[in-house]
């Protein structure tokens, strides 16, 4: 199989983490995918939205390096599905999950894709947009549940009026039920200042 063009919206955008995972692809650019937006699952997906533009990045990849990304995407457990974009003459290759709940990322998974952003020269505005409506629509799915228990129930993003997204040293949000009394609580000083 010749190389073919893979359309990256989370983690697969940064350069150094695509370096070691699919060590022949190959950036091509930005990208941005009509109708589609991007959202939170706890992890990044792309999803068919009317009016909206989902960015991210084109990367050509080897017949290996798509066996590598379907192994980590978990293609054949059932987390994402392979998916094909017309474009021109060519297909590219997307991924999208199979869930419908919506979750905050992780600090660490947020900022890998922050510099994956960087690396791709595009806009944090639909970045902070997608975590600010994980927030406001959470409502996790067995997946997220499952993933989040799986791996430490680790820190979340935390939301600031003027930058959209950054870390939050003390926030710990649980899955069970909406918003913690803690997230209130921040949202309510941030309101105050």
């Amino acid at each position: 199989m010749k190389s073919r063009l893979y359309f990256a919206y989370g983690s697969n955008l940064s350069l150094r983490a695509m370096k070691t995972r699919c060590p022949d692809a190959v950036p091509c650019g930005k990208f941005k995918l009509l109708d589609s937006k991007l959202v939170f699952r706890g992890v990044a997906d792309c999803v068919f939205s009317k009016g909206d533009v989902c960015w991210g990045g084109l990367w050509k990849i080897s017949a290996k390096d798509e066996a590598t990304l379907d192994r980590c995407e978990g293609v054949s457990k059932g987390f994402y599905a392979k998916e094909y974009v017309e474009y021109g003459d060519e297909k590219i290759l997307l991924y999208r999950m199979n869930s419908d709940g919506i979750f905050p990322p992780s600090r660490d998974y947020f900022h890998v894709i922050k510099q994956g952003y960087r690396d791709f020269k595009l806009s944090m505005k639909s970045l902070n947009a997608a975590v600010h409506e994980s927030w406001d629509k959470k409502a996790p799915s067995h997946w997220e549940r499952q993933r989040y228990r799986r791996t430490g129930r680790p820190q979340l993003v935390k939301l600031l009026k003027n930058d959209g997204a950054v870390e939050a040293p003390a926030l710990r949000e649980h899955m069970l039920g909406g918003a913690s009394d803690l997230r209130k609580r921040i949202l309510s000083r941030q309101d105050k200042a």
